[in-house]
């Protein structure tokens, strides 16, 4: 086993430890697990007989935890490197121990192959594989593998793989499934791309991803629009036959020392970005424009909003900002879902606080959960999130009947019909036969929010919907939702969303 980094995993729940240990091929990657350890007792015990080169250890152990252990490896054994895994929730604490000296850390949720091999790729760069200890020599692919998973190179395999790529340009083109069952398709692609591209060197890169394959083609340039139309016109067969079968295409480079990079920062980042476009074929030269800025969702705002019972103006914020948010492909696919997650979680909190029936919520709650984390694309998330707050609707509602009267009901459905008129206490009060004193303290009690701001809310909520859906002047804007004076509009528009109507029309996605 001489040339292999040596591995101590440190965690008190086993089946973690047995998941980090058949998650990668160790020998073949030029690493061997040399021990376990259940808390930082046990790993200081073994520390002296397996002398590890890298530790992986948990936080939150019995006995001694991982931020101890940290704090001892450090003092004893400086030249040992540490990852630390770390759940969601101690994010922040587990960055404070960075100044204790470790090299990385991997959330637990995002814990798998490809991150790991990643993480230990960043930490030790040049790892001696197994079975090349094994050979006296490598293979093109083994060499180019090699170059792509940051190993440097000798100088005569430097020459061998130039030697054996003859033209001037090369791209990274891939193939991945979103459906396991469809894996045996990639093979297929792989031997289909090959005959349908003349004149161009097509080499295949055996990485361990079980839904991609990846080749590497070798062109002049002259040949680009080539490769590129009979990329789109195989992944466009693919998809018509009905596999769910995505291409992707790097940029172009000219030496062999970018593969890493070209792979990592484009073809990686290529993969993850059809989580929300899911197109047949993606460039890397070519995505779609992103919006200048994304606006920040107002969190605090939203729980004040439901708290004072405002849930069509909440839930349409909420619902206004995921629209927004799925049309940035760069947001990181784990922190989007949690995000989703968390509101979820927020609005039950808020909801069960509020005495509401959230039984039903509760008990669905890990089963949104489950489904936001194996949704393999944003539509199949967002799809789940928007079910829940189909529920959260109907709770409400059947609650707002129960406790609302029948003649605050009855205001509260005229002034929605009516915002657009000039509305007033006296206006509302003629109308109902009340006394517009009494009416006034009326509305108050039963609704939390006095007649005035009640109506502004709901005059700006329409002109939101029509700003964002229409392109009517303001000033028109002003008077289609009840205001005579358009400079009153946007100072009120202004007060309550934080911009001008214009800033918000520039700022927020059209809907569609």
């Amino acid at each position: 086993m001489s040339g292999l980094y040596k591995v101590l995993i440190v965690d008190d729940e086993m089946l973690i430890r047995q998941g980090i240990i058949n998650y990668i091929d160790w020998e073949q990657e030029g690493f061997e697990i040399a021990g376990e350890a259940s808390n930082g007792i046990e790993a200081l015990e073994v520390m002296e007989e397996i002398e590890p080169d890298i530790v992986i250890t948990d936080v939150v152990m019995p006995g001694m935890d991982g931020i101890e252990l940290v704090k001892v490896l450090k003092e004893k054994y400086p030249s040992v490197e540490i990852i630390v895994l770390s759940s969601f929730e101690n994010f922040d604490y587990v960055r404070s121990t960075f100044q204790n000296g470790v090299a990385d850390y991997i959330l637990k949720p995002k814990l798998n192959g490809t991150e790991l091999i990643k993480t230990l790729r960043r930490i030790l760069p040049q790892p001696l594989p197994f079975n090349e200890m094994k050979q006296s020599s490598s293979s093109l692919e083994e060499l180019l593998k090699k170059r792509m998973l940051g190993s440097s190179l000798t100088s005569g395999e430097e020459d061998e793989l130039l030697e054996g790529l003859p033209y001037s340009h090369f791209r990274f083109a891939a193939a991945t499934v979103l459906d396991d069952h469809e894996a045996a398709d990639l093979e297929k692609w792989n031997l289909e791309l090959r005959e349908r591209v003349n004149h161009i060197e097509g080499l295949f890169i055996p990485v361990n991803v079980s839904d991609t394959t990846i080749v590497l083609l070798n062109f002049n340039s002259d040949k680009l629009s080539d490769l590129q139309q009979s990329l789109t016109r195989l992944a466009e067969d693919y998809r018509r036959s009905g596999a769910n079968i995505s291409s992707l295409m790097s940029g172009s480079f000219t030496s062999i020392q970018d593969l890493k990079t070209v792979y990592e920062d484009q073809l990686l980042k290529l993969k993850d970005y059809l989580f929300y476009l899911d197109d047949p074929v993606l460039f890397y030269d070519s995505l779609p424009v992103l919006e200048k800025q994304q606006k920040s969702f107002n969190l605090s705002r939203f729980i004040d909003s439901f708290k004072q019972k405002k849930f069509d103006a909440a839930i349409y914020s909420l619902e206004e900002h995921v629209n927004r948010l799925i049309h940035d492909y760069t947001i990181d696919i784990f922190e989007f879902k949690s995000w989703l997650e968390n509101i979820i979680f927020n609005i039950i909190v808020l909801l069960g606080n509020m005495k509401y029936d959230v039984d039903e919520l509760e008990s669905l709650k890990y089963q949104y959960f489950e489904e936001i984390n194996e949704a393999k694309h944003a539509k199949g998330a967002i799809s789940c999130f928007h079910e829940f707050l189909e529920r959260v609707k109907r709770i409400v509602q059947v609650e707002t009947k129960k406790s609302c009267p029948p003649n605050m009901h009855r205001l509260l459905q005229y002034i929605d019909e009516h915002y657009a008129e000039p509305l007033s206490l006296t206006v509302l009060a003629e109308n109902f036969h009340f006394n517009s004193s009494y009416l006034s303290s009326y509305f108050s009690t039963h609704h939390n929010v006095g007649f005035s701001d009640y109506l502004n809310q709901v005059r700006i909520e329409k002109a939101k919907q029509i700003l964002q859906s229409t392109s009517v002047a303001v000033s028109q804007v002003s008077d289609m939702v009840g205001y005579s004076e358009p400079s009153y509009f946007c100072k009120v528009f202004k007060r309550m969303e934080g911009s001008s109507p214009g800033r918000y029309r520039k700022k927020t996605p059209a809907m569609n």
